[in-house]
């Protein structure tokens, strides 16, 4: 995640400022059609029972609403801003025949949640919330208690259970978490056409993009939006948090995270077969580099693995420059580097991703090992993806990251610095 305050962070008023508000358009646009994909088949309008608690519009198209929350999966595909009618004028609706509200199924009056919040709300408490700020549950404890204050956060934090509970549980919650990060995302942008009035405001608006990041890591095919979205969440740090001090994420300046990371890092046996790999596989990706960002990129990836034979607190100080830096990058530098095509730049993320890794297991005790290990299959995912659509061209630049990924499977997950 990035550091605020940092001195290459970009200005909102020049151009190497990040536009969060067209790149979230952009990511919910994407997610809201994977959405509407798991409700393609044709509605038939024969055969079923009319919809007494469907939304506004299902019941204008006299088709039948499958009565999802927030938004139904017909209003989902057809792009169009859904709403229910209140307990009040449902329950006059339905009364007006008494052999048909019989057979209806009570529901509880939940405003726009169903029950299965109740237990993402529970996973985020328990398990889900991000690991940034270092080693500060106190901070995402005050966040899950400002959610009911703030939709946009309360939908980002039932989003990011939801898909954590689908990675490590046994039920599927994959399109409720798609449906509450498309709404989150949605009113994160409603809400920066708005600068926030309050410092609870602010934080409220931080913590939400700080979920949606951390989701976007428990999510296939989601490498860029992971990267976009951290874009986003620097420019509110950096423009919107004004005070850290009247701040709930006042940790989360550079000097604290540097403090937190001195007290967490311990020099651990190292695996030199690894780093020496990771070095060899950084230095053959330098010629491919064409464009200055992508060779910053690379030359940071090397200096860091070389920290690391020394120094466990010089590798990860170089590692958060890495992390942070295409955030340094202006409008058309960083989709150039993110761009589908530019095969250099995927390359070079994935190093970084996994980077992160091979630094936790070599400077962190067995004791910091994470007990949900989600995102690490995660990371491993999208090496393989992209070694799978890489042009033959490419393909060998990709044998050292997937030879990493068989030793990352076998190992534990240890990580320390993304959320």
């Amino acid at each position: 995640m990035p550091q605020p305050q940092h001195s290459g962070s970009p200005n909102p008023s020049d151009d190497s400022s990040v536009d969060l508000h067209e790149s979230l358009s952009e990511q919910s646009s994407s997610n809201g059609n994977v959405v509407a994909r798991k409700s393609n088949k044709p509605l038939s309008r024969r055969g079923h029972f009319k919809s007494r608690l469907g939304c506004f519009n299902c019941k204008r198209r006299r088709v039948k609403c499958n009565e999802l929350r927030p938004a139904c999966s017909p209003c989902c595909r057809l792009g169009l801003n859904c709403s229910y009618p209140t307990p009040a004028s449902s329950s006059s609706s339905s009364s007006s025949s008494s052999s048909s509200s019989s057979s209806l199924t009570p529901r509880a009056a939940l405003s726009a949640l169903a029950l299965e919040d109740l237990r993402f709300y529970h996973q985020f408490i328990l398990a889900a919330f991000p690991t940034l700020p270092l080693k500060s549950k106190d901070v995402w404890m005050d966040a899950a208690a400002m959610s009911h204050q703030y939709d946009f956060l309360a939908h980002a934090v039932l989003g990011l259970g939801a898909s954590h509970l689908s990675q490590h549980g046994s039920v599927d919650y994959t399109s409720q978490a798609l449906q509450h990060r498309v709404t989150a995302m949605n009113l994160v942008n409603e809400q920066l056409d708005k600068p926030p009035a309050k410092p609870a405001d602010a934080d409220a608006l931080f913590a939400a993009i700080i979920c949606l990041i951390t989701q976007s890591s428990l999510l296939p095919d989601s490498m860029v939006d992971y990267i976009t979205t951290t874009r986003g969440g620097n420019l509110v740090a950096t423009s919107m948090i004004t005070n850290y001090e009247t701040s709930i994420f006042k940790y989360f300046t550079p000097v604290e995270h540097d403090r937190s990371l001195e007290r967490l890092i311990t020099e651990q046996p190292k695996n030199f077969h690894v780093i020496d790999g990771f070095h060899s596989s950084a230095l053959s990706l330098r010629p491919l580099c064409k464009k200055s960002t992508e060779l910053m990129y690379c030359e940071s990836i090397i200096r860091c693995v070389n920290n690391l034979r020394t120094s466990c607190v010089e590798a990860w100080r170089e590692f958060v420059n890495l992390f942070i830096l295409p955030t340094t990058f202006n409008n058309q530098e960083f989709m150039l580097f993110v761009d589908n095509e530019n095969y250099i730049g995927h390359l070079l993320l994935i190093h970084m991703f996994l980077l992160d890794y091979v630094l936790g297991n070599a400077c962190l005790s067995k004791s910091e090992e994470p007990e949900y290990p989600g995102r690490k299959s995660v990371i491993i995912n999208w090496t393989k993806d992209l070694a799978q659509r890489l042009p033959p061209s490419y393909q060998k630049y990709s044998e050292w990251p997937l030879e990493y990924c068989e030793i990352l499977a076998n190992q534990d997950a240890r990580y320390l610095l993304s959320p």
